[in-house]
């Protein structure tokens, strides 16, 4: 059960900071994910 709660504290920790830092961590999954499609790509 302590384990349990204090998983679920994390678990609102970590969703009041993404719920802040949204716009910052999509922007940045978003620049990650075009890097990841560019290194794909063959060098041209």
């Amino acid at each position: 059960l302590f384990v349990f709660q204090a998983g679920f504290t994390l678990g609102n920790v970590v969703g009041m900071y993404l719920a802040q830092n949204y716009d910052i961590v999509v922007t940045k999954i978003e620049a990650f994910k075009k890097d990841v499609e560019a290194k794909k790509k063959p060098p041209e």
